[in-house]
């Protein structure tokens, strides 16, 4: 990221008297957007090293050059640094361009665009992290405090630290704020210290830092500036899920569908992460490269709520003064921080008096007693309004038909009138309680769901879809389906949904559960392609196996999740054989019993693999046929299984994670030092 010390890490490197010794020649070159031939980058090395250019060529530019440099280079040692690297002379580089005289010379290469990767090199990719909480407070106490005599007392040392952490890890930014602090007063460092950000990042700022983020923001594919500053609707430390980040991106047009527009939207955000304007938090179960959840440093998120503001792109609704008139006209997106805001009157007309809002994006802290909302907002493509608690639905959402995205927390049914929303996209139904007994029967969405033919995405815990009516009704475009229990999974509603990629079906008790679990079959035989099947049982019989039969899966399905099924282990076959399976997740009570054997040939493409609340006690492999197999999961999760005393050597590849597990299975993953093994336990990081 912009600011977190690359280039400063480098040079100490770079000055360091034994490096200074060991290369006989040593260049540090800016490099900088400017240049995006590679024939340019080329050019400049060879004019640093003092070697003279004919005018004269015209064809094979490159070849000439490189073989120029070549000479030049061949019989020395070399450091090169290139500093500032974009991605267009990232992808043009090949892996000739700098002579491998085998005499250990090095090219270091700084970019925060990433990854960086070279074909055929050996090489090495460092990733600077943030600063931790206690680095942080040294870095600002040495720049507050530049001068020996100052004293840092310990009441102010307390508001520093919070400062600090304010600067979420950030050195540039760290420092910036450390010298600003430099001779203020005591309540000046309270004050700040109170602040949401240590400091705000405009455009129009001329420090360093702000003109490096802005030029980051610039620097941006045009096609991703939009998406870019979307993210900057959610408050900060908001944990943003790469879904539903992705679903509203494409409710708003923000983004260029593709054939398989999830993808190509995926795609998008993983480009902002590797332009480090956006941070990766988690790494998602089907592919590694990409992120489950991300987040934005708070100087780029302050840079996208005043960019945004004065593009009148969205504007966020916090105070009071927030919602006057003069700050909200003409805004296209409303988003709401402090969902008491809208307990005023006043705040509803002059919300109402902005006709051409498109979106309005609740995103404050949950509220456990009603609020209205401004619902006569005709235009709105998006209402996202899950924090806020509805005892009934509100009848008034139906006249906003252009309603393409529309979340919701409401203890009521919903409305037959449903389908007048007939652009929506998305349905994403909450339950502030969410009690169900098991004897009570399913509760189901009025039939006239499936008039709604654009519907693409629909999460509605608690309810399940009906039986079709006669005739075409079809949800044609319907992929996403979760919350459901079993009595949504008959071919007679299937055969409806004919698109149909992920489901994620939850049954409440055992007793409610189909003892075969035969509705499985029905996605198998239904399907030709099918992704994602999660199964929750919530309150499984721990006496005695809720599974007694071993369930059919669809033959491509990548993904399978399942929780307190109570499946016995020795019918893991049926899972183990299916040739596309990337992800299996076993949670609370999924398998049961002390052994697991895997045999030859089994999970020929398993990249994810978690156990988690599990009571297995021996975990064995036939090692002869896990070879033959190729079986090396690039991630293993294995979190609670406190009987566990052993991981077949077969599965420790890749990045292999321990959370609370036996103290002899710990002590055995220390002693694997070919792979990353993380441990963690409830009482300390190993």
């Amino acid at each position: 990221m912009t600011g977190i010390g690359k280039t400063t890490l480098v040079k100490q490197v770079y000055n360091d008297p034994r490096v200074v010794k060991e290369f006989e020649t040593r260049l540090f070159l800016h490099i900088g957007p400017s240049y995006n031939l590679l024939e340019d980058i080329l050019l400049l090395v060879l004019n640093q090293l003092g070697v003279n250019i004919s005018d004269n060529v015209v064809d094979d530019k490159y070849d000439y050059l490189k073989k120029r440099l070549r000479e030049a280079l061949s019989s020395k040692k070399y450091l090169i640094v290139l500093d500032d690297v974009w991605s267009v002379f990232r992808h043009e580089l090949k892996y000739d361009a700098f002579p491998n005289n085998t005499r250990e010379s090095r090219v270091i290469i700084i970019s925060h665009v990433q990854p960086v990767r070279y074909y055929n090199y050996e090489t090495h990719d460092f990733l600077v992290p943030l600063l931790k909480d206690e680095e942080s407070w040294k870095l600002l106490r040495q720049t507050a405090f530049s001068n020996s005599e100052e004293k840092c007392n310990r009441e102010l040392e307390k508001i520093g630290k919070q400062i600090a952490r304010n600067c979420e890890g950030l050195p540039a930014a760290i420092i910036q704020v450390g010298e600003n602090l430099r001779g203020k007063s005591f309540e000046e460092w309270k004050t700040l210290s109170e602040n949401e950000d240590p400091f705000v990042i405009t455009r129009d700022d001329n420090t360093p830092l702000s003109m490096s983020l802005y030029f980051s923001y610039l620097m941006l594919p045009q096609y991703l500036k939009a998406s870019f500053l979307y993210i900057g609707v959610f408050p900060k430390h908001y944990g943003i899920s790469r879904s539903k980040l992705i679903k509203l991106w494409l409710s708003e047009d923000l983004v260029i569908h593709g054939y398989d527009e999830e993808k190509t939207v995926g795609d998008d955000l993983d480009l902002l992460i590797r332009h480090a304007v956006v941070l990766g938090e988690k790494q998602t179960s089907v592919d590694s490269r990409s992120t489950k959840s991300c987040r934005l440093h708070f100087t780029f998120r302050s840079l996208c709520v005043n960019e945004a503001k004065s593009e009148k792109f969205f504007h966020i609704l916090k105070k009071y003064t927030d919602c006057e008139p003069e700050n909200i006209q003409r805004q296209q997106r409303l988003c709401v921080h402090n969902n008491v805001v809208l307990a005023f009157t006043q705040v509803h007309e002059w919300m109402e008096s902005v006709p051409n809002a498109r979106s309005l994006l609740c995103y404050g802290p949950k509220q456990q007693y009603p609020v209205l909302l401004p619902l006569c907002l005709r235009l709105l493509k998006i209402l996202d309004a899950l924090a806020i608690r509805f005892y009934e639905f509100p009848h008034q959402v139906l006249a906003l038909i252009h309603l393409r995205y529309f979340a919701i927390t409401c203890d009521g049914e919903l409305p037959n009138s449903i389908s007048r929303l007939w652009n929506l996209e998305v349905l994403i139904l909450g339950q502030h309680h969410n009690i169900k007994l098991w004897n009570n029967g399913p509760v189901y969405l009025p039939i006239e769901i499936w008039n709604m033919h654009k519907l693409k995405e629909l999460y509605c815990k608690g309810f399940d879809l009906p039986t079709p009516p006669l005739g075409d009704s079809y949800l044609q475009n319907l992929f996403t389906i979760s919350g459901v229990s079993v009595h949504s999974c008959t071919m007679e509603v299937l055969s409806r949904i004919p698109k149909l990629k992920r489901i994620a079906v939850q049954i409440e008790s055992a007793h409610e559960s189909i003892e075969t679990f035969s509705f499985f079959g029905h996605f198998a035989t239904r399907y030709d392609e099918f992704e994602s099947l999660k199964c929750v049982v919530v309150n499984p019989n721990l006496s005695s196996h809720v599974v007694r039969c071993v369930p059919k899966f669809p033959m491509n399905i990548t993904k399978i999740s399942l929780h307190g099924c109570g499946l016995p282990w020795k019918n893991m076959g049926v899972i183990a054989a299916l040739p596309y399976l990337k992800v299996l997740k076993l949670r609370w009570y999924a398998f049961c019993g002390p052994h697991w054997i895997v045999n030859s040939g089994e999970f020929p493409r398993l990249r994810i693999l978690l156990l988690e609340d599990l009571d297995i006690e021996h975990w064995e492999s036939n090692n002869k046929g896990l070879q033959r197999s190729g079986l090396h999961p690039e991630h293993l999760i294995v979190k609670h299984c406190y009987k566990l005393k052993n991981i077949p050597g077969r599965f420790l590849a890749g990045i292999v994670e321990v959370d609370d597990c036996s103290i002899s299975l710990v002590e055995k993953m220390r002693e694997w030092r070919s792979i990353d093994v993380k441990i963690h336990s409830s009482t300390t990081d190993l």
